[in-house]
C-alpha cells in the first residue's frame, strides 16, 4: 500500500514538473528582441497625414517583428525602448519611422 502511494506521488511530481517545463516554454513575457523598424507615410492636412502615417508605421512594425521574431512578439503595445521621427508640419504627405524592442507575450492556444 505504501508503494503505490509513493508511485503515485512520483507520478504527481514528474506531472508538475513536466508542466512546468511546458510553462516556461510557452510563457515568454518580459523576454524582448533586439530593435526594429518600421516606416510608412500618410495623405492628409491639419495632421491627418501624420496620423495616418504613425498608424501605418506600427502596423509595419508588427509585421516586421511577427516575420522576424514570430507572433509571440509581434504586438506594438508590448513594446520597449520606442522612439518616434515623424515628419513635423508635413504638407499633404507625413513620413513616420518608428524604432521599438519587440516583446514578447504569453501565446495562448
Amino acid at each position: 500500500m505504501t508503494f503505490k502511494i509513493g508511485a503515485a506521488i512520483l507520478v504527481g511530481l514528474s506531472l508538475v514538473g513536466s508542466a512546468t517545463t511546458a510553462d516556461a516554454r510557452w510563457n515568454r513575457r518580459g523576454e524582448c528582441r533586439p530593435p526594429l523598424e518600421g516606416a510608412a507615410t500618410g495623405k492628409g492636412v491639419f495632421g491627418l497625414g501624420s496620423e495616418r502615417a504613425r498608424d501605418a508605421a506600427v502596423g509595419n512594425w508588427e509585421e516586421a517583428a511577427e516575420s522576424r521574431y514570430g507572433r509571440a512578439f509581434s504586438n506594438f503595445e508590448r513594446a520597449t525602448n520606442v522612439r518616434w521621427d515623424c515628419a513635423k508640419n508635413a504638407l499633404i504627405t507625413a513620413k513616420c519611422v518608428v524604432i521599438a524592442r519587440p516583446c514578447a507575450a504569453r501565446i495562448s492556444g
